[in-house]
């Protein structure tokens, strides 16, 4: 019986350690790109950035496990937000200041429109109303060709201020990034 358990721990442990990106990437994540790209089997690419500036990113782009081309682009990463009073608060020491979080994911068309975001790890206090769907779809067609102002493109939300601009303005960020990577 011990054997039958250390032959089931091997199996796990080699398993784990196969190929594929989606073993680590989190759960949403790949639900949403199933939900988005259909039962086509999808391999991820990973692109390779400054880890000290993206430490929390990750930035990927998507083909078809028989190469048949390019389906789009993922990144998924953390944005950090302000507690209530902390972005003011004066502070001597920088690394010192204690901030909230949300984790959210983009999907990019190939042309590198945003095509679906998703906010699916949200801890902060406030502001959670920025994981609605149908405030979230404000965003989708967004090219980067324009900057996105809240409050006149993006809706703001009474309750939610620091988050929208995060939110918004890493979005922005982001594709840009994206868009400088493809070139």
């Amino acid at each position: 019986m011990r054997y039958f358990f250390f032959i089931i721990f091997l199996f796990a442990t080699f398993h784990s350690f196969g190929e594929g990106t989606s073993d680590t990437l989190p759960k949403a994540v790949t639900k949403a790109l199933k939900k988005q790209f259909g039962k086509e089997e999808l391999h991820l690419i990973e692109k390779k950035i400054n880890d000290q500036i993206f430490h929390h990113d990750k930035f990927f782009s998507i083909q078809t496990r028989n190469d048949s081309g390019l389906k789009g682009y993922l990144h998924y990463g953390r944005v950090k937000t302000c507690r209530a009073g902390g972005c003011d608060a004066p502070t001597a020491d920088p690394a010192s200041f204690d901030s909230e979080y949300f984790d959210y994911f983009i999907i990019f068309d190939p042309d590198l429109s945003v095509q679906m975001i998703k906010v699916f790890n949200y801890q902060a206090s406030y502001g959670h109303e920025i994981s609605a769907n149908g405030w979230l779809n404000q965003f989708r067609g967004f090219t980067g060709k324009k900057s996105l102002e809240v409050g006149k493109d993006i809706d703001a939300i009474s309750g939610a201020t620091v988050s929208v601009h995060a939110i918004t303005d890493d979005v922005q960020w982001k594709t840009k990034l994206f868009q400088e990577m493809a070139r």
